[in-house]
């Protein structure tokens, strides 16, 4: 494998085994996560992503199966209706928050929250965040028109990010590329943190046999936003990257990452993933399997 494509790669999936569509029991999740830690793909992981609601769960089956591995968390708060309810569900998630560390706190540490905020009374809701600022904390948006005013709102807040979901279980839950390459570049444009979510399985985009929806290849997102955030790339350019099904149209190299004729430099690389953390995926072989048969990397398990 090329450093570029390490460098790109890199701890780039929060293992989200107990999201649909694996939706594996908190025992398979967790059994599967330290395998992952303990085998060939630990490269490729971050975070173990768990809701607010079952860290007491979570912390149960790491004292079952004896875990004596060090890792992230992130959790998936609670989130609420309008701003008083979001609130509630602040507090509810911090209260856990203060369970699960008292338990596991030398086992693992909670480095993020995700939640997503109500579109009513949103900077109120914003305001409540206040317990986690010493955490990464990504708020989730809807893919609607308010999305650019919201990111904006975020971007004032100087210590929040944003979080969108780039799939699902029906094809309506697929942004389009023109939707994805927006906020990929105001999150550039703005230096906001971002993460993705769901739906990026593959490293090239192509056809979901579930929803028959064009999922979106986390290559072409990687590529497309370190491309991006090095040359200024316009919004359609963008879309054209995101749109590529060619697995031929991506190459990488010790020092370069590039799409056909545009370049990116490995110090353009590390800036890129300076912003963009992670994405969740409830599958982390998969996509490793996919990338050995596009012969960037070798010696898959599994």
């Amino acid at each position: 494998m090329s450093r570029a494509l390490n460098t790109l790669l890199e701890g780039v999936i929060d293992y989200a085994g107990l999201f649909p569509p694996a939706k594996l029991s908190m025992a398979d999740a967790v059994s599967e996560f330290i395998e992952l830690l303990n085998g060939p793909e630990s490269w490729l992981v971050n975070r173990f992503v768990c809701p607010a609601s079952r860290l007491e769960e979570f912390a149960d089956e790491l004292e079952a199966q004896k875990c004596e591995l060090n890792f992230g968390v992130t959790v998936i708060g609670t989130g609420g209706n309008d701003a008083h309810a979001f609130s509630k569900g602040v507090i509810q998630d911090a209260s856990s928050f203060v369970l699960f560390n008292s338990r596991c706190s030398d086992i693992c540490g909670i480095e993020a929250y995700e939640v997503r905020a109500p579109q009513m009374e949103f900077k109120a809701a914003l305001r409540s965040l206040g317990p986690f600022r010493e955490l990464e904390v990504y708020i989730e948006l809807p893919w609607n028109d308010e999305l650019d005013d919201r990111l904006h709102q975020i971007a004032e807040a100087d210590w929040l990010g944003a979080k969108a979901r780039t799939g699902g279980l029906e094809a309506s839950a697929f942004p389009s590329t023109d939707q994805l390459a927006m906020f990929i570049q105001e999150c550039l444009n703005l230096n906001v943190d971002f993460k993705l979510t769901a739906g990026l399985h593959h490293p090239i985009r192509q056809v979901d046999p579930l929803t028959g929806a064009m999922m979106h290849g986390f290559l072409n997102v990687l590529v497309a936003a370190a491309l991006a955030d090095e040359t200024e790339l316009s919004r359609k350019e963008i879309a054209k990257i995101l749109d590529e099904t060619d697995p031929a149209a991506f190459s990488f190299t010790q020092d370069v990452i590039a799409w056909r004729d545009m370049e990116c430099s490995l110090e353009g690389v590390e800036d890129m993933r300076g912003l963009f953390g992670s994405y969740g995926s409830c599958s982390v072989r998969e996509p490793l399997r996919d990338l050995e048969e596009m012969g960037l990397i070798e010696g898959v398990k599994g």
